[in-house]
Parts: C-alpha cells; structure tokens; sequence
C-alpha cells in the first residue's frame, strides 16, 4: 500500500469527520484536501484530556463564619486573615490548609467564684445552712476584651463543598464562665446587693457566733458541775467506807 494512497484515505477520512461535525453532506465525489491542510487538522487534535480547573480555596469570610460556629460561643469574630494558604492535595481532590489570624472579641463578662469559708456545710453556724445557696463570683474578664486568635484551617473538598476543620493554638482556657453558667443564686463581688449580703450575713455570723460561745460556755459550766457533784458523791462514799471500817473493828475488838 503506497504512502499517497494512505494519505489519501486519511484525509478522506477526516474531512468526512469534519463534514459530519458541522453538518454538511458527504459527497462521494468531494476532492481530498491536500497534505498540508490534513498535517494542521492533526496538529490542531488535543492529545491529552484538559487539568481539571482548581476549586479556590475558602475566603476569608467563609472561614469567619465558619469560626462563628466551631469557637466558644463566648467570643464574636470581628476579623479573619488568612497569613498562608497551601493545597496539600491535588487538584481534583483539593485539601487547604490555611493559617489565619482572628480577631476576637468577648460578648459578655466572665466570672469565677470567690473562695468564701462561711459556705462550708461543715460551719458550725447557722450561717452556712441560711446562706448556703448563694455564691458570689468576681469578674475576670470584661465584655468587649479583644484577643488574636491563631490556627489552622483544613478544607477538605466533598461532595462539592469544602468541609473544613479548625486546630486553635491559642484558645484563651480558664478565664471564667458568664453567669448562668453558676448554679444557686448568683451575686457580683462589688455590686450593692452583695455588699447588703456580705453586710448581713457578717451581723448573722457575729450573732452565731456570739451564740455558740454562749452555748459552749454554758457546756462548760455544767461539765464541771457535773465534775463537783461526782467528787462529793466519791468523798461521802469514801466516807462511809470508812466509818463502815471502823464499827467492824470496834466489833471485833469487843468479842
């Protein structure tokens, strides 16, 4: 078989392709086209499948909504920057790992309680038993204290969306609970109804206190009456033993 009748047939071939593509009809007489024109029609066929187009990474404002919802509730997003971003993946099966900067903010107050040793239930007085139920807690942080929040955020592409995990590296970690995180009834060191409080219960433990020495001194009083009266029985027993000792001897001697 001749290389011209090859070439030939190939051209044939693809302008018949080229033909049907675009809609026109086969003539069994239609001339070939010439070799320069069926070396371009092949230059011009891909020879491999296009790159898949890259999925972007999440912006910025996705990853400060996103940290909306995975940081405590306590703190509002003000700002997100993300300082590096790098694909850990591949281009059609995408994993961002993106390094940011927050900028953070407290909603409310935050409280801790206050060592108080008239709470013990082990207090002699009456105080721990009235007041027992109420705890008073002091400020640890103010509502609109700020903090710069840093992490990493890992996107994995799924389904068509990123899910995205966040690793914080300098999550602020025991600076108080907001108050209705306490249990009982709950009063701010500092304020006018914890003072009144503190005031009252101050006079209630002078008063059990005052009570209780009372009471203990009367205890005491009536341990060492107690005391006096068992060694006046011991002496007049004692007595009596002996004066029993000296009529047995008289008796004796007189037989």
């Amino acid at each position: 078989m001749s290389k011209k009748f090859v070439s030939c047939l190939l051209a044939t071939t693809l302008m018949g392709l080229s033909q049907v593509s675009t809609g026109q009809q086969i003539t069994p007489h239609s001339s070939p086209p010439s070799p320069e024109v069926v070396k371009k029609r092949l230059d011009s066929m891909p020879t491999r499948l296009p790159r898949p187009t890259p999925v972007a990474p999440p912006s910025n404002e996705r990853i400060a909504d996103l940290l909306a919802f995975k940081a405590p509730w306590v703190w509002r997003i003000d700002s997100v920057e993300i300082e590096r971003s790098q694909n850990v993946g591949t281009a059609s099966a995408p994993v961002h790992k993106q390094r940011f900067e927050a900028r953070v903010s407290l909603k409310e107050n935050l409280y801790k309680l206050v060592d108080d040793p008239y709470q013990s239930t082990e207090s002699p007085y009456e105080t721990a038993q009235r007041y027992g139920n109420t705890r008073i807690v002091e400020t640890t942080a103010e509502a609109g204290h700020t903090h710069r929040l840093h992490g990493v955020a890992t996107s994995v592409y799924l389904n068509g969306q990123y899910n995205t995990f966040f690793a914080f590296e300098n999550l602020p970690a025991d600076m108080g609970r907001p108050l209705n995180q306490f249990e009982g009834k709950i009063l701010v060191q500092g304020s006018p109804e914890e003072r009144r409080f503190t005031a009252e219960r101050e006079q209630q433990r002078k008063a059990d206190y005052k009570a209780h020495k009372k009471a203990k001194a009367e205890k005491h009083k009536e341990l060492e009456a107690e005391t006096r009266r068992h060694a006046v029985e011991e002496a007049q027993r004692r007595a009596a033993d002996a004066e029993a000792a000296r009529e047995a001897a008289a008796r004796e001697a007189a037989k």
